[in-house]
């Protein structure tokens, strides 16, 4: 009787240690998320791990099981489909991710969030200039919260926004981006758009890493010059402020210098300030290309590998546009390249997705797209912020509220007065059915009672001034003249096959 009391205890422990095996600890959503993380680390390859520190992304539905056979990457993006034939996509690839791979490991869908998501259709809310000008960061994290909703819908888990870089010099291109020069309101402005998206389920990623933003001579790439004072009173005050009160899942690092010294290969910026003074827990996402960058615009490093090789070591955790970060399996099997550097670096991706929850319901819901996404209530809110970000810098003679018994004539003047403007990340077309321009909205508030001309005068691309003496010519014959100038998406030159009219190119 004694003999098989213990047989069946046997038998009872060993179909207890089979049912635990069926489910390993990872997938366990009871656990902490760092013991998840250790269980699942023990059991990758290192070209399971080396894959999580990339970016592998595909817009063809068909092509999933050829693009992830080998194995599951760390994010996905994709930026030419509408909100639902998105969702689709994704989860087909999640499906496959979990099923099909040896695994089972989910992967982290990015995108552009600054203001709004950026797949066609989704609402397009002011850009984050005009989100500062409202000065209300409770109004900002409504904002993001809606973000976040069309994204979790459409399963999407990971905002590479907002913007921290403090913008000091209009010539720069990318002022629009930013919520304005003052670190003050940069911080606080962050700290709510971070706060709202994850309250959402969905990763905000402050950027750009540091100092980014006031580069010599405006240009977009050149050094921010400066010393340690500066970078912490000023370039690093939105983060640390950031980090410390809404805690993000990420960081986006940057593709400039500071100082003469490139961010992405310094482990005094991505290590020592970042995590060692900032408190950062997350991962680094890099700027795209910006590990590349290294070789082939900073020449700090000669090949593509001492690139992976140092931006992995200061702390890049993961690689996007660019390839560098491929080689890195091979460095280590060659012993160029400790394995504790990706251990580190594949540790930090993980117990993001685990943190999201990605793991655990990695799908978008379809079905809910036509609903949450650009609803009415999405909409209104997004009027709300153009309404409180408006500034009246100057109202000379009182011609603000306009008088339309007095004036008869209004010229609406510039290359932009007659294009629906929805900022840099903005995913609107040509024809204009996205927004609303500054001449057909004139129009529409007054009406038949005043007489309203357009002409651009130039262009936006080029130095041609011909049309400029007509331009002026009406501006004269007019009671008022409204001048509407400024740049148009860089997306619009990098993207020209989402658009049904092909662009001119830049020379």
């Amino acid at each position: 009787m004694k003999k098989k009391f213990l047989f069946a205890a046997f038998l009872i422990c060993g179909a207890i240690s089979s049912v635990a095996e069926e489910k390993p600890r990872y997938k366990d959503a009871s656990l902490p998320v760092e013991e998840r993380v250790e269980d699942l680390l023990r059991r990758m390859t290192l070209h399971e791990k080396v894959l999580q520190l990339q970016n592998n992304s595909t817009s063809d539905i068909n092509a999933i099981e050829n693009t992830y056979k080998e194995g599951s990457p760390g994010s996905v993006h994709e930026m030419s489909k509408s909100a639902k034939e998105a969702a689709l996509l994704f989860n087909k690839m999640q499906e496959y991710l979990l099923t099909q791979n040896r695994l089972g490991i989910p992967a982290l869908v990015t995108v552009e969030g600054i203001n709004g998501v950026t797949q066609n259709g989704c609402t397009i809310f002011p850009q984050a200039i005009a989100q500062g000008s409202t000065f209300n960061p409770e109004l900002v994290e409504e904002m993001s919260r809606a973000i976040g909703r069309e994204s979790h819908v459409i399963g999407i888990r990971q905002l590479q926004c907002p913007v921290l870089d403090i913008a000091r010099d209009l010539r720069w291109g990318r002022v629009e981006e930013t919520f304005g020069e003052d670190p003050f309101l940069i911080g606080e402005m962050g700290t709510a758009f971070v706060h709202g998206s994850q309250a959402e389920g969905v990763g905000a990623m402050p950027k750009h890493f540091v100092a980014h933003g006031t580069p010599t001579g405006g240009l977009n790439c050149a050094s921010v010059p400066g010393g340690e004072r500066e970078l912490r009173n000023l370039y690093a005050y939105p983060f640390a402020k950031v980090i410390q009160n809404a805690d993000p899942v990420s960081i986006m690092g940057c593709y400039s210098a500071y100082d003469g010294i490139p961010v992405a290969h310094s482990a005094h910026f991505m290590t020592d300030l970042l995590r060692g003074e900032l408190g950062f827990k997350g991962f680094v996402y890099s700027d795209w290309s910006s590990v590349d960058r290294l070789k082939s615009f900073h020449f700090a490093a000669e090949t593509s590998e001492e690139a992976a090789r140092k931006a992995l070591i200061a702390g890049i955790d993961m690689d996007v546009y660019d390839w560098a970060y491929q080689t890195l399996e091979d460095q280590v099997n060659k012993g160029i390249l400790d394995e504790a550097y990706v251990d580190r670096a594949c540790r930090r991706v993980l117990a993001a997705k685990f943190r999201l929850g990605v793991f655990d319901d990695p799908y978008g819901d379809p079905d809910k797209v036509d609903k949450v996404v650009r609803s009415k209530a999405h909409v209104a809110l997004a009027k709300k912020v153009a309404d409180e970000s408006i500034v009246l810098l100057e109202n000379k003679n009182d011609i603000l509220p306009l008088d339309l018994k007095k004036y008869k004539s209004i010229a609406v003047l510039g290359p932009n007065s007659n294009y629906g403007v929805a900022g840099d990340y903005g995913w609107v077309e040509f024809d204009n059915r996205e927004c609303v321009t500054l001449f057909d909205g004139l129009k529409q508030a007054v009406g038949k009672d005043v007489q309203v001309n357009q002409l651009d005068g130039c262009d936006w691309w080029s130095q041609k001034d011909d049309g400029i003496a007509a331009a002026v010519e009406l501006a004269r014959k007019s009671d008022i003249a409204i001048v509407a100038v400024g740049t148009r998406s860089v997306w619009l030159q990098c993207c020209p096959k989402r658009f049904s009219i092909k662009t001119k190119k830049r020379k």
